[in-house]
């Protein structure tokens, strides 16, 4: 997008303002003690257009967050009409973007980092690199973030920005795309007053500047705050209890006979006045009881004038939201950069995880170091390769918080259409990948040779780094899908340790002769541990042989486990016949590992599917 492209946009912005306008709004639900209709909306009407700031208020329970969903197409109205410039065709992400209350960042990028990629997701295809920069940097110039654009937002172990700062770039985060509509929800929510202010004060700014129509929940203002509205509106039981100028709202008030002290705050005077909670005893000395409170809504209905008009005409093609969206490759880039940037300075995601994979192989090699290749030590080549799965599957955890945080961070982007699940879970899909397979590496090359396992070539310790990749990559995905099932970091983990456990004790180490159910159902259904272990015991014990205490000759050999070499004159057992006793001798490692892969697919499917399915 060029510079005079933009100027020339700029420069009609007046004649070109958007207007949104809503109709007999209605979101009608069923009360489930009662089962009759209850309204949370009815029968709203109203308009914002371009440049100007609408602030929406009520006490609790009015409806000020099921409108601002209605009329940002979060939800479906049970009746009524919304439309833009006249259309009903508007949608999130194109028109429009949402800010929720929560600030949702990823804690690790800069300011400048975050609004880049945020540009790069939502302005349209042919936008240039430099024009995306520009966009950026007049962003966080309005924002008033320039001096600190270079900061990190900030993570529970590395100190970052201001609690104001971050609420200013999650709201830059939107403004970046320049929407024609913005829905804040409660803005100023978890601030003090200044800061509440100074935020507000930066959202009208831009929106004079850039033409942006502004709808807002505000709760509790103070009054320097809701001055810089230019309107309000006013909810009760989902009624329209005033919508007007902020400089009209003493005067309407005192009209009504509920005049404003001069030493009360106008914003707090009518959300007491209309509130069916605190208000109550006031509201009924007063003649304006919870009762009649639909009176009043239908008196104000009939003796204001609320303009229901389609407004201005759209703004022309040239604008950026008429251009065509990146594809899906480009967005799926854009997060694969995003995620590798995230994952390789985030310590919590993969820097901790390294340590204690590092520090485990380390542990792992001086325990069993140096294991002689002889019968008494087979039994801690077994535990060995059942210890080395199942610690993945329990350490895998460890990933949980930081996929916690990106799905916050998902869900807000997905929510203005900035991409899809599918683009959100591919991406993470090709960072994890190669992150994985440098953890199994590093373990793998500080375990194999220290505790002596199989060398009678590379192939086979290859095979060994591939088949603990897959089992890791189980492990990985089990516990990211268990993350996206149960959202919630404590509950993940005792749901993701009974699954481990659960896999430990039915994959044949600990119980070798399992009832049918349990062997059928859970012992191969699923069962990733059970792949592992015995693609690992296979891959080792094959072709070697071990050496049994004591001598044919003097009739004292002993093997642990029956041998075949004793009939040939060997005081040995071979490794082929401890997995044929294990029951393993039938084991195809190929079929296994790719029964692991399969596993692994399926595990990041549904993965996909539990992430789609949150709204």
């Amino acid at each position: 997008m060029s510079t005079s492209m933009e100027k020339s946009v700029s420069s009609h912005s007046e004649q070109h303002r958007s207007v949104l306008a809503w109709e007999g709004l209605t979101y009608t639900v069923k009360d489930h003690k009662t089962g009759a209709a209850k309204h949370l909306v009815n029968d709203v009407s109203g308009r914002v257009q371009g440049g100007e700031l609408l602030a929406v208020m009520g006490p609790s329970g009015a409806g000020k967050s099921t409108f601002l969903d209605l009329i940002a197409s979060r939800k479906t109205a049970t009746s009524g009409s919304i439309t833009l410039d006249g259309s009903a065709l508007y949608r999130i992400g194109r028109d429009a973007a949402y800010v929720e209350q929560e600030d949702a960042l990823l804690g690790v990028l800069t300011i400048r980092e975050t609004l880049s990629y945020s540009a790069r997701l939502t302005l349209p295809r042919g936008t240039d690199r430099p024009a995306i920069r520009r966009r950026v940097e007049e962003t966080i110039v309005g924002l008033g973030l320039a001096h600190v654009a270079d900061n990190i937002i900030g993570t529970p172990i590395q100190r970052g920005i201001s609690g104001g700062q971050k609420r200013r770039v999650t709201i830059g985060n939107a403004l970046v795309s320049r929407p024609r509509i913005l829905f804040l929800d409660e803005p100023t929510s978890g601030l003090d007053s200044a800061t509440a202010f100074e935020v507000m004060a930066v959202i009208r700014q831009l929106a004079v500047e850039h033409g942006i129509a502004i709808v807002a929940s505000i709760h509790s203002p103070n009054w320097a705050t809701i001055s810089l509205f230019d309107r309000v509106l006013l909810l009760a039981a989902g009624q329209t209890m005033y919508d007007g100028p902020v400089t009209s709202i003493r005067s309407y008030f005192t009209q009504r006979g509920q005049a404003c002290d001069e030493n009360t705050n106008p914003a707090d005077h009518m959300l007491s006045v209309v509130s069916s909670d605190f208000g109550f005893t006031s509201a009924l000395e007063d003649g304006l009881c919870p009762g009649n409170v639909a009176a009043w809504a239908a008196e104000w209905s009939r003796q204001t004038d609320v303009p229901r008009t389609p407004g201005a005409p759209a703004v022309p093609s040239t604008t950026a939201s008429a251009d065509k969206p990146r594809s899906l490759a480009s967005k799926t880039w854009v997060l694969t950069e995003r995620n590798f940037l995230n994952y390789s300075r985030n310590i919590l995601a993969y820097g901790v995880r390294v340590g204690m994979y590092i520090g485990m192989a380390v542990l792992i090699a001086l325990v069993w170091m140096n294991m002689k290749q002889v019968d008494d030590r087979i039994n801690d080549r077994l535990s060995i390769h059942f210890f080395m799965p199942a610690f993945l599957g329990f350490m895998a955890v460890a990933g949980i918080p930081a996929l916690l945080e990106e799905r916050s961070v998902m869900l807000r982007e997905r929510r203005n259409n900035q991409y899809t699940s599918g683009a959100f879970v591919i991406a993470n899909t090709l960072v994890t990948l190669p992150f994985l397979f440098l953890i199994t590496l590093l373990f793998s090359v500080i375990v194999y040779w220290s505790i002596g396992l199989n060398d009678s070539g590379a192939g086979v310790f290859f095979r060994f780094v591939a088949y603990l990749y897959l089992a890791l990559l189980c492990a990985e995905f089990q516990a990211l899908l268990i993350a996206a099932v149960v959202p919630i970091f404590v509950a993940a983990l005792a749901l993701g340790a009974f699954a481990n456990g659960l896999w430990m004790a039915t994959q044949g180490y600990f119980a070798r002769r399992l009832p049918s159910w349990l062997y059928y159902s859970l012992h191969f259904a699923g069962n990733w541990q059970t792949f592992a272990f015995q693609n690992l015991v296979k891959n080792d014990l094959d072709g070697l042989v071990f050496p049994c205490a004591g001598s044919l000759a003097d009739a004292t050999c002993q093997c642990s486990f029956p041998s075949s070499l004793i009939a040939q004159g060997q005081c040995a057992v071979a490794g082929s016949d401890v997995t044929r006793y294990l029951g393993f001798d039938g084991v195809s490692t190929t079929l296994y590992a790719f029964l692991l892969l399969i596993i692994a697919v399926v595990f990041r499917l549904l993965f996909w599917a539990a992430i789609a399915a949150r709204k």
